[in-house]
């Protein structure tokens, strides 16, 4: 009987000392559950944030589109054609990868 009480004693002491000495989990921040640890700094949000900072205007779309393409010899004929047909329909889609921005303002 002696021995079985140690060894509860012992289990019951091994639980109440694993519980204070566990380290956080590195998915908590300021006490709240399931945030990133990363502080914001993940390359998804990155991009996110700097895809919100374009204004969405012709102008501004052809004027990334130039500076994407300045490797290319016809790139910025091929982005003010871009640029052209925005203005007319609000739509800008990219010379060379074909994707469609719609809503665009006609600046």
């Amino acid at each position: 009987m002696k021995t079985v009480a140690i060894i509860l004693s012992l289990a019951l002491s091994g639980v109440a000392l694993s519980s204070d000495v566990t380290p956080a989990s590195a998915t908590k921040m300021n006490g709240k559950c399931c945030q990133s640890s990363d502080g914001g700094r993940s390359a998804r949000y990155l991009r996110i944030m700097a895809r919100r900072a374009i204004p969405h205007t012709c102008s501004a779309y052809a004027a990334s589109c130039i500076r994407d393409t300045a490797d290319m010899t016809d790139g910025v004929r091929m982005c003010m054609a871009a640029k052209a047909q925005c203005l007319q329909t609000g739509v800008h889609v990219g010379p060379y990868s074909g994707r469609h921005y719609a809503g665009m303002a006609r600046l």
